[in-house]
């Protein structure tokens, strides 16, 4: 059942909790590239491979430049909290140190307001186990911006996440919150073991999850939030189209969701865009899916407080991502 909007006595907040920061796309934009197509499942992982000997370099300064851009983007959307993917393979593939990267990320969302801007660490299913370890042993000195770590990619050819434990176990320990993709086009089974094996508090698309009511239920007792991104499970083949997707089962069986954007330079839509979807999906009023969106921010993953860096030689900080761009 679709609760009932709470009494506003004021605008809701519009979280945004799942977001990627797609930053080839964004380089390619700047450099005037065509457009790529990602008609399906295939086509879209195939493009978002690390080790594609074709991807295009992304520097530190496009870094802060696009931290700088989803920042805009967001407050002329109105957003109040933006939770943003970020991949560090994607970065340290070109050259990028890890502190560089961590540094450089700080530096940018600290000082951001209007949204507040934090990120999540992103994970590949297929990242190499020499990776896996040293992003788990440096989770703990994380710095301060980051507050969760979400395993994603496809789900299809790497079904098991028993080698991602350690690093879910130890961003538990750190305090991170942790999502992950699963059961965007995989069975119910790869939610289950998102949850059991890995601890999630979040599940990134988790359409499948309405194949099974004991799933749904289980979700439902433990407040998992769903994250759901409407256009681009249609885009890349999730679902045939909105009205086929299992939004509303999972509303009738009590699971929290959000609503979110998730690739928006591939797809084209806005969050407000995916809110009318949800409204249309629903056949329900804006003011519901609003207060739907506004229930989800008690999901967000909760501030970390500041760790003290590690002593390096002949380091020094960075100006934020606000003065970055020029």
């Amino acid at each position: 059942m679709i609760p009932s909007p709470a009494p506003a006595a004021r605008a809701p907040v519009l979280p945004h909790l799942h977001l990627h920061l797609e930053p080839e796309e964004r380089k390619r934009r700047e450099l005037r590239m065509p457009g790529r197509d990602f008609g399906d499942r295939h086509l879209f992982f195939e493009a978002h491979r690390v080790d594609r000997a074709d991807a295009v370099p992304v520097t530190g300064q496009d870094l802060r430049c696009f931290l700088a851009d989803v920042h805009s983007e967001q407050r002329e959307q109105g957003v109040d909290h933006v939770e943003l993917r970020l991949s560090p393979r994607r970065f340290l593939r070109d050259g990028m140190a890890w502190q560089e990267f961590t540094d450089t990320v700080q530096d940018c969302l600290a000082p951001l307001c209007g949204p507040v801007v934090r990120a999540v660490l992103l994970v590949n299913r297929d990242s190499p186990a020499p990776f896996l370890t040293m992003v788990t042993e440096r989770l703990a000195e994380l710095p301060p911006v980051f507050t969760g770590v979400d395993l994603a990619g496809d789900e299809i050819p790497h079904p098991d996440v028993r080698h991602a434990v350690p690093l879910f176990r130890a961003a538990a320990d750190a305090g991170l919150g942790r999502t992950v993709h699963a059961g965007e086009f995989g069975p119910e089974e790869h939610i289950w073991r998102a949850l059991d094996v890995l601890g999630a508090q979040r599940i990134g698309h988790g359409v499948s999850a309405a194949t099974s009511s004991a799933l749904l239920r289980r979700m439902a007792r433990d407040g998992t939030l769903l994250e759901v991104s409407l256009t681009s499970n249609v885009a890349l083949g999730a679902v045939p189209g909105p009205a086929a997707h299992p939004l509303p089962a999972f509303l009738e069986a009590g699971v929290p969701v959000s609503f979110n954007s998730d690739v928006p330079l591939h797809t084209g839509r806005t969050l407000d865009d995916e809110l009318r979807l949800a409204a249309d999906a629903l056949g329900a009023a804006p003011e519901v899916i609003r207060d739907l969106q506004a229930r989800a921010a008690r999901h967000r993953f909760s501030p970390r407080p500041p760790v003290k860096p590690p002593v390096r030689s002949g380091s020094a900080s960075s100006p934020p991502a606000t003065s970055a761009c020029g």
